[in-house]
């Protein structure tokens, strides 16, 4: 009798124990399979990212920008007070569209209000140039994307807009090449170490180390083998590509993304092959493991001008949004569009 009281009395200890270390064994092994997923990246990209990258074709534009600044538009339209009123309303109109495409509302206002300058300058660059605008978000997106926080939204993006009215960034008088990102891969680039007659002392290296702790910063893409040549092939059709061995990067800029790479015995640019592979940046390495190829990339964009995560660091620490743009394009200084 006694031993059967015991016996009971085990099982019931050994009942309760297994309930209690089961969350757990359950915890362990779900933060195991969380760590797995960061560092083999089995389940491919981490996340759906949104970058302010829109640079497909850096080289492009930055060659129509140099052009651009051989000559300011020589002849000025002439116009009525009420006439010139009612352009820049116009235009102040677009960049508030503009900014939100570009930016979340979410944001504090000092980095909403560096955006705008960024985004006038880039639109003035443009209608300057009679090259194509900065892409708009309707007021109907706006209201789809806001719901019922439409009208502190817009309030919010139109107070930025005006304490920002009519400011741009200068470099010897003309427009800059203001270009963004989401995320940088620790610091942002210098652009002369990618084109170097590209005559742009404002876009140089600045420290982001805010951006290396940032949502989004590391994104993991793991291929079978097979896989991961079948997107090289379709991305470089005319390379006979046998094997992952045939892709290596032959050099890095200071910041670590890559600039020039070897595929099958060409070379291409850094952000050619992060385009075609669809990256989220440049700053990437490849890793061929147990048949498989596995891809690391450190922030989002493209890495040159200013970084939106750690202009939104740099406003929570104080600066303003003069500071911050002064932080991110050196030398380029703050002007009134209409006195170009």
């Amino acid at each position: 009798m006694g031993r059967r009281r015991k016996k009971r009395t085990n099982s019931w200890f050994t009942g309760i124990c297994l309930i209690l270390l089961l969350p757990v064994f359950i915890t362990t092994l779900m933060q195991r399979m969380q760590l797995e997923n960061l560092i083999y990246g089995k389940d491919g990209v981490q996340g759906v990212f949104t970058t302010a990258d829109s640079e497909k074709n850096m080289e492009g534009e930055i060659r129509q920008h140099l052009e651009n600044r051989k000559s300011l538009l020589a002849e000025q339209t002439e116009t009525t007070d009420d006439g010139r009123k009612e352009e820049d309303d116009a235009v102040e109109i677009k960049i508030l569209q503009i900014v939100a495409q570009e930016i979340g509302v979410d944001k504090p206002p000092e980095t909403i209000k560096a955006q705008c300058v960024i985004a006038r300058t880039n639109l003035y660059d443009a209608m300057q140039a009679g090259t194509k605008e900065p892409e708009k978000m309707t007021p109907e997106r706006q209201q789809e994307l806001w719901g019922e926080n439409y009208d502190k939204n817009y309030q919010k993006l139109k107070s930025c807009v005006e304490a920002t009215a009519g400011e741009v960034l200068l470099y010897d008088g003309t427009y800059i090449y203001a270009a963004y990102h989401a995320i940088s891969s620790g610091r942002t680039r210098n652009m002369s170490e990618l084109y170097e007659d590209a005559d742009m002392p404002y876009l140089v290296m600045s420290e982001c180390h805010a951006d290396t702790t940032a949502e989004g910063y590391l994104s993991v893409f793991y291929y079978e083998k097979e896989e991961f040549l079948e997107k090289c092939r379709a991305a470089y059709p005319d390379a006979e590509l046998t094997d992952p061995g045939q892709i290596e990067i032959k050099s890095r800029d200071a910041a670590e993304y890559v600039t020039k790479i070897n595929v099958a015995g060409e070379t291409y640019d850094g952000e050619q092959f992060r385009h075609a592979l669809e990256l989220p940046s440049a700053c990437f390495s490849i890793t061929e493991m147990d048949g498989h190829v596995r891809i690391v990339a450190k922030g989002m964009g493209h890495g040159f001008g200013l970084s939106q995560n750690t202009a939104e660091e740099l406003a929570k620490e104080g600066y303003d949004y003069r500071e911050i743009l002064e932080y991110f394009y050196k030398g380029a200084v703050i002007g009134q569009a209409g006195n170009l």
